[in-house]
Order: structure tokens, then sequence, then C-alpha cells
């Protein structure tokens, strides 16, 4: 793979990547309710890379906001700013994404602003719909058009699924996913393996203590999700597009986060973590 992949701007893959591990989910359908409005931030370097990335080194921070409820959706709001050496070159990516998802789960606001060096690179914006199993996915940008998709969830809901599935002991599943990523015009398979709940008290290794209180006695979940292409042949080799691991917590934040590209990973660690006040008196009628 060469780097920044073409077409897509290095932000844009990362932070599409990220988006599932820190959003919030369907109203009736599978449960806003079950999670906690909250700002996190994170720190994230290269792991590691392979020679045919061209990647030398690579920091960034990750700041994110969740807010909403049960009764209004959710909103999701997020920051991803990093420095990259690749290729003999050091440049600064700059994602800013923000979406909206409606309480019944069945629409999708998006939109993401990709920069290189202050410069704008790449703008991604739309609407996606559910009716009667199909979706049509209306974009304003980069181009105008609409796109026919099969059914899925949106990266909201497939988090609660998660949520709502390790909470049943389940320890694998599969969920078609459209989070609004690249061109937004394609839906991907998930492959969703839960381990046993655990509880990680101490600090791990880059995180700051301080951020750990609001997790302070909680179960945490080992969570690997694998996305694959749905339009693989029977002759493709089904290996997935990227891959995440993380702890996730009943509330839907996150910790140890992992994000593996076939050239090269990188580690997310939180270091702050604050809940949001409700103020929205959200009342569900019975």
């Amino acid at each position: 793979m060469t780097f920044p992949t073409s077409g897509k701007s290095y932000a844009l893959v990362l932070a599409v990547s990220l988006a599932p591990l820190v959003s919030a989910g369907r109203a009736e359908a599978v449960g806003f309710e079950i999670l906690k409005p909250h700002r996190a931030v994170y720190e994230v370097e290269l792991e590691e890379a392979s020679e045919r990335s061209g990647i030398d080194s690579m920091s960034g921070r990750i700041v994110y906001e969740m807010t909403g409820d049960e009764c209004d959706g959710v909103s999701v709001n997020y920051r991803f700013v990093s420095r990259v050496n690749a290729n003999g070159q050091i440049f600064t990516t700059d994602q800013q994404t923000a979406s909206y998802e409606t309480p019944d789960g069945r629409e999708y606001n998006f939109l993401t602003k990709s920069f290189v060096d202050e410069r704008m690179d790449r703008t991604v914006k739309g609407k996606a719909r559910i009716a009667s199993g199909e979706m049509e996915v209306k974009l304003d940008s980069p181009e105008q058009r609409v796109v026919d998709l099969p059914g899925a969830d949106f990266i909201s809901s497939h988090l609660v699924k998660v949520i709502d599935g390790a909470r049943n002991g389940k320890h694998f599943f599969s969920l078609n996913v459209f989070d609004g990523g690249d061109d937004a015009d394609e839906v991907l398979k998930t492959t969703n393996v839960i381990g046993s709940p655990q509880i990680v008290g101490e600090p791990l290794p880059g995180e700051e203590k301080a951020a750990l209180v609001p997790l302070s006695g909680e179960e945490a979940w080992p969570v690997t999700i694998g996305y694959f292409k749905t339009n693989l042949t029977d002759s493709t080799e089904a290996t997935p597009v990227y891959e995440v691991s993380f702890l996730l917590y009943d509330g839907g934040i996150s910790r140890k986060l992992i994000m593996r590209y076939p050239d090269y990973s990188i580690r997310g660690t939180l270091v702050g973590l604050e809940y949001l006040e409700d103020t929205s008196g959200c009342q569900l009628k019975n």
C-alpha cells in the first residue's frame, strides 16, 4: 500500500475506523438509553508498520464527544489531528467528523472534512435512510448522487448491538454496517468477537490515572471487530479491510484501542474522560 492511499486522505481512513468504537445506538430497537454522553481524549501513535507502508512514525490525538438520548437521537463530533512521517515527508492531517442518528435508527446524517497541512483535502457529506429493508444514500459531496444499498446498521446502532450481545454472553456474531466512510457508497460486513468481562483497574501504559476515575470498578469486555467487503467472490480471499480491538464498557466508552491495517497498526490510549450532563429532560412514553 502506498501512503497516503490513493483517493483517500490518511485521516479519513483512521478516523472512520475509530467511529464504531465510540458511538451511540438506536433508541427503541437497541437502546440509546444504555449509553452515557461523554467526552473522551485519546493519544494515538504508530504501533508497527511494514517497509511497504512507508511509515516511519506517527503521533496524534483524538477528541471525541457524544451527546443525545433515546428521545432526540445521538450526535457524535470528533477531531483527529496527527503528525505523520512517511516516504521521507512529514505532514499533518486534521480529520473533523460530525454525525447524527435519529432515535429510530432509520436516518443517519454525516459530514467529514479532511485537511492535510491545513489545506482542504476532501469532504464527504450525505444522508442515509432505511426503508423497507433497503438503504438510500443521498450524497452532496464529493459529488451529488444517490446510491442504493442493502439495509444495514449505522455505526451507532451497531455498537449498541455489540454491547447487548456482550451482556447476553454472545461471543461471536456478524452484522452489516454503514459508516459513511471513504466514498460513502458501500456496506461492510463485520465479525464481532467478544471475550469474557473483566475489571482493569490499574492504568495501562500511557493512560492518565485521572481519566479512569469514571470507570472505577466497572467491568469491560475485550472486543475485536473485523470489517470486510461484502462484494467478495468465491475466489476472493476474505481478509479484513481493517480490524479493531478494544476494551468496551457498558456505557460505550473504550480503552486500549488497536487499529490494524494490512501494512501497519496504530494504538489509541485513553488520557481524558468526562461524562456529560444530560439536560434534555427526555421521558419516553409507555
